[in-house]
């Protein structure tokens, strides 16, 4: 999957979770973790807490295992692997 695409889950998901701008400005979705994604991390971290740590978590492994999925669709070969990526990547 590579970094660029976790980092662009982080950044959808961060904004996703923003409250419309309130906690912090949108971000700009470019898979680049940068002072902006890392100061809107840490306001939603604040404001949040654990509680939002583990959603967070839950989130980015939603769009994980989503991806995987897409792969699979994309390129049948990938559906060999598909079972394998989610037991061994994909946490609860």
């Amino acid at each position: 999957m590579g970094p660029r695409v976790a980092s662009t889950f982080l950044q959808r998901w961060l904004t996703a979770l923003n409250m419309q701008g309130k906690l912090y400005p949108d971000l700009k979705t470019d898979g680049a973790i940068g002072n902006l994604t890392i100061a809107a991390l840490k306001s939603y971290l604040a404001v949040r807490g654990k509680d939002g740590e583990v959603t967070l978590l839950k989130a980015l492994n939603c769009s994980q295992g989503a991806r995987y999925l897409e792969l699979a669709e994309a390129r049948p070969a990938n559906e060999a692997f598909l079972y394998g990526w989610v037991k061994e990547r994909v946490s609860l």
